[in-house]
């Protein structure tokens, strides 16, 4: 596994023509990406990929993120030319970064092998309430992404003062390849400290722009729907779609809502609405490490509620890998 996550660094990494061929058998078997080819791979296999970078420590992530070339700022066509821009953009020693890149990977390498393979493809982080999620998501900054497609702009409005809480959700994504015809999407409900061990189950319906042909299970709280577009799009031309995600009655969930993309969004608008009388604290949560959201020891910015019980928040190029969003208590 060490190798092939090696071998899949060189050249343009993730963004490489050539990924079908580059992608080695063990890749294949734990990412569980069966005989999936083009676009569709590339999508499954930088969801699958970002969702474990997640978990590495923060500076193996973001050197590891630049080798795969999965962090948008670094499209530059070759591994020693991405190292060289991240050595110059945070002041660091490329032989260090070099080193760093190793460690990453043999960690990574481990964290897959332990994880298992196939329906064991690990979880991604997302999450209705605690949303994040791969719309791909993570974004960071600048260019292109590596799933075929990234998001210009997601509308959030977390529904708290309905029978059961739900995520009206809205997206505008732009091709980067002719031909796109099916977007992977992928939301984590994750479980709480308390909650009973019956198995979760999230709801997703799309309001418009697409139909729903399967929604994949990765794990037990992981959900991945493929939503099918009206119609292939082109290169750079931009599509609209919302959805909506409900949590079913008497299952319960974390008190946030947090993005964690892995792929390119450049913008999060959010709002969550909370039942009449309800008093929340609520804070800001603004590229935090995936593990630090349920953190309640980090002092974090409060975000007041208006006059109709509402918070909202506004986020700009989002860093792959980091959180988003809002948490209550």
């Amino acid at each position: 596994m060490h190798a092939e996550l090696r071998s899949l660094a060189r050249g343009r990494g993730l963004r490489s023509a050539n990924l079908d061929a580059r992608t080695g058998p063990l890749l294949r078997r734990y990412a569980a990406l069966g005989d999936l080819s083009g676009g569709p791979l590339r999508s499954r296999l930088v969801g699958w990929l970002g969702e474990r970078l997640a978990a590495l420590p923060e500076d193996l992530r973001l050197v590891a993120g630049v080798s795969l070339g999965v962090d948008p700022r670094a499209g530059h066509r070759l591994l020693t030319e991405r190292l060289s821009w991240l050595a110059v953009e945070f002041e660091r020693d490329p032989r260090t970064l070099r080193r760093r890149g190793q460690e990453a990977f043999r960690l990574l390498a481990e964290m897959i092998i332990a994880g298992g393979g196939q329906d064991g493809v690990g979880q991604a982080r997302g999450g209705q309430e605690t949303h994040r999620r791969e719309t791909s998501a993570a974004r960071d900054a600048a260019v292109s992404g590596t799933a075929g497609w990234y998001v210009e702009r997601v509308w959030a409005l977390v529904r708290l003062d309905a029978p059961t809480p739900e995520l009206l959700e809205s997206r505008r994504i732009v091709a980067l390849e002719d031909g796109l015809r099916e977007v992977a999407l992928s939301m984590s409900l994750p479980r709480p400290p308390d909650a009973p061990p019956s198995p979760r189950d999230l709801g997703v319906d799309v309001m418009f722009g697409g139909r729903i042909v399967r929604v994949d299970r990765r794990g037990d709280t992981l959900f991945s729907p493929v939503l099918r577009l009206p119609r292939p799009l082109g290169a750079e031309e931009r599509h609209e779609f919302g959805c909506v995600w409900r949590v079913p009655p008497g299952q319960p969930m974390m008190p946030h809502y947090a993005m964690n993309p892995t792929v390119r969004c450049d913008a999060l608008d959010l709002r969550v609405r909370f039942p009449e009388g309800a008093e929340p604290r609520v804070h800001r949560l603004d590229g935090l490490p995936l593990r630090a959201v349920e953190d309640l020891t980090i002092d974090l910015p409060d975000v007041p509620l208006d006059g109709a019980g509402e918070v909202s928040a506004r986020f700009g190029h989002l860093g792959l890998g980091l959180s988003y969003g809002l948490r209550w208590t």
